[in-house]
């Protein structure tokens, strides 16, 4: 029995699983499925060889009338629909059609009960919708909204919805939320979806007597200019650009001076990264208007993604003198003077942009602010990333850039500031601004504020052996000598290999007239760092000034060996061998110091005679 009980759970659960027609729907989507799924038929249109030619979903509009897609019975000479009940009934007449919408109304031999229409007129964004359709000779219901209003042309617009629409669901009526039929549901390919509100339906004559589908006219509704630019304008605007180029170029054939169509192919070969085709379609446009802005605009883009950006400006700044209404083609000309380093000119246009009042105004002021910067406006930059904080208070890049920028501006208290702001933002990062803030103190000769910060950094690792040396350098810098030599102590402590550290342990213990422990740092230095002339020479400066000439000798020859012509060295060296009484080596040092430094030259010369 237990094992039955689990066998039951898991099988349960399965089909919980892959039964999403399962979940819940709203009480208002369950009572329009209920009160009017009789009203959905399937319609099937056949040419004069029983070929199908058409088939979809259209409703029940009047006793014996059905509105359909016009490009299901364009082609057709019969037609049949299929109610919700199974029943089928032949298509008598077209009786009304309306090709700029893709509507047809369609008389059916029988008697049916009719859906409730209401004007979608009024519907606005965000406006609840369901459609019914009919998928395995079941009527499903699907929910979803209207996004907007799209304008196809002047006068004619349709309704971008919200919702999951299978292609046998072309023609379904779309409800509101009250249970009445406001519009038609049009499925074309790729999932181009759109709905045709109620008001061009209800302006068709449904009482006409209509005309046989023998006797029609036939054609491919989709190769008719009407049906072309329909499905194409439609989805060019539902940014399905390959799709609408194929309608709209059956179109262009037809009507081949719409400017209108043209500006849309430009548009969408553009979008597709087909720069020639949408650079010969542009200059389609403008063949038929030579002063239009959004043709110039489009030609600008086009030579922009290709990183032509001369004749990006040339296309864009004729937009703007045309009086193109745009606030991004100040952005994109800010971007295409900033490519060609004219930054002053971009920030004149990133300006333009911000001061514009986009809808989100955070990359124009950030631009603004980096052209600055690079402008050398440092002032203007300063105030240009600011606005940028203010926008997007979090933002790392913005802080960091303010942040270096006060500081070259000797605003240090309010880099600081911003590093530390930065430290509060991003501390995964925090070592990184504590030791900006330590450079600028450290060029600002403020080192007790920057011993501040290297303390942090210690604080959070205190085996951090390049804190500890840098610690011990500003000692150093403030004179701290007992201070700097316990920093140093400390980091050679953790690492020590660290040349740097032995090389400065040296000059402190220098400066502390503590010359034999500063050998011994150099020695160790030189032990690690045995190409470099500089731990050499100090080896020998250290034997001078302790007067032990004979042991300077060997370091200040080695030191000249590895750089000769560096006339310290040499000029060093020819003391040694003056206090060593060796006159003969420092006339011949003295021939050297003559090409290297005339004025060291003249001095041992006196030290010689």
């Amino acid at each position: 029995m237990e094992r039955h009980f689990h066998f039951l759970t898991i099988f349960l659960l399965v089909i919980f699983i892959i039964c999403p027609l399962a979940l819940p729907q709203s009480q208002e989507s369950t009572d329009i499925l209920a009160k009017n799924s009789y009203g959905v038929i399937i319609i099937t249109a056949w040419d004069n060889s029983q070929n199908v030619v058409g088939e979809g979903t259209g409703f029940i509009i009047g006793e014996n009338i059905i509105l359909v897609p016009y490009h299901i019975v364009s082609s057709a000479s019969e037609a049949e629909i299929t109610t919700n009940s199974g029943k089928k009934f032949r298509v008598e007449a077209l009786v009304a059609a309306d090709p700029k919408y893709d509507l047809a109304i369609v008389r059916a031999k029988g008697k049916f009960e009719f859906l409730t229409l209401e004007s979608g007129a009024t519907l606005e964004k965000g406006a609840r919708l369901c459609a019914l359709s009919e998928i395995n000779n079941q009527v499903i219901i699907t929910e979803g909204q209207l996004r907007d209003w799209l304008e196809l042309s002047p006068g004619i617009r349709v309704m971008d919805i919200a919702m999951t629409l299978e292609k046998v669901a072309c023609g379904s009526p779309l409800f509101n939320p009250q249970g009445k039929v406001v519009g038609l549901a049009l499925v074309l390919e790729q999932g181009v979806k759109f709905g045709v509100s109620l008001e061009p339906i209800l302006a068709m004559n449904r009482f006409a007597k209509g005309t046989e589908l023998k006797a029609i006219k036939k054609e491919n509704y989709f190769d008719t200019s009407e049906g072309a630019y329909l499905a194409g304008k439609a989805a060019y605007l539902l940014n399905e650009p390959g799709l609408a180029t194929r309608y709209i170029e059956k179109y262009v054939k037809l009507k081949p001076d719409d400017f209108e169509a043209y500006l849309c192919l430009g548009r969408c070969y553009y979008q597709l990264r087909n720069f020639n085709d949408s650079y010969n379609n542009f200059v389609q446009a403008l063949r038929l208007k030579p002063d239009d802005p959004q043709v110039f605009y489009g030609l600008g883009l086009n030579f922009l993604a290709q990183r032509k950006f001369k004749e990006a400006i040339e296309q864009m700044e004729k937009a703007v003198a045309n009086k193109i209404d745009s606030k991004e083609i100040y952005f994109e000309l800010g971007s295409a003077y900033e490519e060609l380093q004219d930054f002053p000119k971009a920030a004149e246009n990133y300006q333009k942009y911000v001061q514009s009042q986009p809808q989100n105004p955070w990359s124009g002021w950030l631009k603004l602010a980096q052209a600055y910067q690079n402008s050398k406006a440092i002032d203007q930059a300063i105030l240009a990333y600011k606005e940028a904080i203010k926008l997007k208070p979090d933002d790392i890049k913005s802080y960091y850039s303010l942040g270096q920028l006060l500081a070259a501006a000797g605003q240090y208290a309010e880099a600081e500031a911003a590093f530390k702001k930065l430290i509060e933002i991003n501390p995964k990062d925090a070592v990184t601004y504590y030791n900006q803030i330590i450079q600028m103190y450290d060029r600002a000769g403020d080192y007790e504020k920057a011993i501040e910060a290297v303390k942090k950094i210690i604080e959070i690792n205190p085996k951090n052996e390049v804190a500890i040396y840098n610690l011990a350098i500003m000692y150093f810098k403030l004179n701290k000598l007992e201070e700097a030599v316990k920093a140093l102590n400390d980091c050679l402590a953790l690492k020590n290999d660290y040349t740097y550290a032995w090389y400065n342990l040296g000059l402190v213990y220098n400066k502390m007239n503590k010359h034999p422990e500063a050998v011994e740092a150099f020695k160790k230095y030189n032990s690690l760092a045995p190409d470099d002339p500089n731990g050499w020479l100090n080896i020998g400066l250290e034997y001078m000034l302790m007067k032990n000439f004979e042991k300077a000798l060997p370091y200040l020859e080695k030191s000249v060996q590895l750089k000769p012509d560096n006339p310290v060295a040499q000029f060093n060296l020819a003391i040694t061998y003056l206090n060593l009484h060796d006159n003969y080596s420092a006339q011949e040092v003295l021939k050297v110091l003559e090409r290297l430094d005339k004025s060291l030259a003249d001095r041992l010369r006196k030290l010689i005679k």
